[in-house]
């Protein structure tokens, strides 16, 4: 769950750490800030993140850090909906289907062998 405070100025806080300290590598914090820096927004809003991983390798997962910068997204949306065209790289699908090959029942799957 995420709450953003339009009071203050920027600081984005993840289990009351700084998204600095709590995301280490350089890819996800950039997926943590990719909101803010879509909707042109960065620096306006406080954020605080509470997730539910754990643990020394909780900061270095990149889909915690897809699904923080989602639930950002979406709480933006609910403050500025004309911002919601803005945020679809940020809800966009990874998963491309392979496509059915000849012969087989879809893409990898053969069909039942028989005899006659």
């Amino acid at each position: 769950s995420s709450g953003i405070n339009a009071e203050y100025g920027g600081c984005i806080t993840v289990n009351g750490q700084s998204y600095l300290d709590y995301f280490p590598t350089f890819l996800t914090r950039s997926l943590v800030i990719a909101p803010f820096q879509l909707s042109g927004t960065f620096g306006i809003f406080d954020v605080d993140v509470t997730v539910e991983q754990e643990g020394p390798e909780a900061g270095r997962n990149h889909s915690l850090a897809k699904c923080t910068a989602m639930s950002i997204a979406k709480c933006l949306i609910i403050l500025e909906p004309r911002l919601k065209g803005a945020f679809k790289p940020v809800f966009k699908k990874a998963f491309v289907p392979e496509y059915k090959k000849a012969g087989k029942r879809n893409s990898r799957a053969r069909y039942t062998w028989r005899k006659r």
